[in-house]
């Protein structure tokens, strides 16, 4: 059995994740011919497979979606645990054929069930919000009647131990204080601090190995300057042009320009 703890990681690498394993689970059933069988439980299913089209990301949920149809004849089975099934993709859910029903209290998570049992077995639906603690109602496929059971209490050195799993009762004297706050903060600061350096040291170096030779800078290059053709000989007009541009205004005609030479005489 293989457990993945993905507790703390972001919620889009979580999906990502999810979403590669349910496809190595089922490319390993299909070319296995399901000589090994092969259940992948998903807890909190109804992050990776919401009812909703809009929410969650499509390649986990068609993954899910492709064992919960597909995979009994390749021998991955499916298997969902969530406080929530109503908030479950419909498809996915319809394709359980067992269930185990535990304490349920909201009206929908209640009517989908009756659903999914027949109409002799859904009056024994009616205890479901009054189930105590370990109580399970299961019908379906795996079993002959629809049963009402109770889980063994695990003792305390077989119970899963994570970082995730802590024990979250409230004794007499566990009370909030500055010195529980420092060290949780201190845990939290160490943890994030551990997993950024791991990132770093999982990075290649880049820099240069300890014999190669040092370079020294040198001074910046002049750029050649590129040749200037001559400028154009001017035209007879445009030079005409410019010498009357340039000549100053005849007085003895009120300002009137005199004749360029080569030109008549002007007549006024």
């Amino acid at each position: 059995m293989t457990i993945m703890q993905m507790a703390g990681f972001p919620a889009e690498v979580v999906d990502s994740v999810v979403s590669v394993l349910c496809r190595m689970a089922f490319d390993f059933g299909l070319w296995s011919d399901g000589v090994a069988p092969l259940l992948f439980v998903c807890e909190e299913a109804h992050r990776y497979a919401p009812a909703d089209k809009k929410v969650g990301f499509g390649p986990t949920r068609r993954a899910l979606s492709r064992i919960a149809k597909e995979g009994r004849k390749y021998g991955v089975f499916l298997g969902l645990v969530t406080q929530r099934p109503a908030e479950i993709d419909a498809t996915i859910i319809s394709q359980c054929s067992t269930l185990f029903v535990m304490r349920l209290a909201n009206d929908r998570d209640q009517t989908l069930m009756r659903s999914a049992v027949s109409d002799a077995a859904a009056n024994l639906l009616s205890f479901i919000p009054s189930l105590g603690t370990r109580e399970v109602f299961t019908f379906g496929s795996g079993v002959a009647l629809p049963t009402r059971m109770r889980f063994k209490e695990l003792p305390e050195q077989l119970r899963p131990n994570s970082e995730a799993a802590g024990n979250t009762r409230s004794e007499g004297g566990n009370t909030i204080n500055k010195d529980l706050l420092t060290s949780v903060i201190e845990r939290w600061r160490s943890a994030s601090m551990s997993h950024r350096m791991s990132e770093d040291d999982s990075l290649p170096d880049y820099g240069s190995p300890p014999d190669a030779p040092s370079l020294q800078p040198t001074a910046p290059m002049a750029p050649k300057a590129a040749p200037v053709p001559p400028p154009p000989s001017p035209s007879r007009g445009e030079a005409l042009r410019s010498s009357l541009l340039k000549k100053p205004l005849d007085a003895s005609f009120g300002g009137a320009p005199s004749s360029p030479p080569g030109y008549p005489p002007r007549r006024f």
